[in-house]
């Protein structure tokens, strides 16, 4: 019984141990992605991050982003994520990263799959020793009008 508490234990602190660099910052931001967990994503941003999402022009804070999130998984149900182009930086307590990514999603209410193509710019910092988000920004460039 003592060890079964113990891994329930573990399972639920995991999401909170898992941003011990920024690598793994990065990396739970993706899965929260892949699971359609605005929740998720929201623990990685710093009370007092800024964020310039999608879906508006700025906002502040984990609740931001969830709702930003939400607002997506509420439409499309993620099916593929992921990162091209990577540069990830780190100097002392700040890490900066930027690249391209690339977002697979089925629209909620039926249709083909849509695929979503930007990029982003992000730095975190390393707030008593777990890495959260403090800049984040995302864009996708307009459409050429051909």
């Amino acid at each position: 019984m003592t060890k079964t508490l113990a891994a329930l234990a573990l399972l639920w602190a995991a999401p909170l141990l898992a941003n011990d660099s920024p690598k793994a910052l990065q990396d739970a931001f993706m899965t929260a992605i892949l699971n359609n967990d605005a929740d998720a994503i929201a623990a990685c941003y710093a009370e007092d991050a800024v964020n310039f999402t999608l879906d508006s022009m700025m906002g502040t804070g984990p609740e931001s982003a969830r709702e930003s999130w939400g607002n997506f998984f509420s439409a499309f149900e993620v099916q593929k994520a992921e990162l091209s182009e990577k540069h990830l930086e780190v100097h002392g307590d700040t890490a900066i990263a930027w690249g391209l990514f690339t977002i697979v999603a089925t629209p909620r209410e039926g249709g083909d799959p849509v695929e979503f193509r930007g990029r982003y710019m992000d730095v975190a910092r390393d707030i008593d020793g777990r890495w959260l988000y403090v800049a984040d920004h995302a864009s996708m460039p307009l459409p050429s009008g051909d």
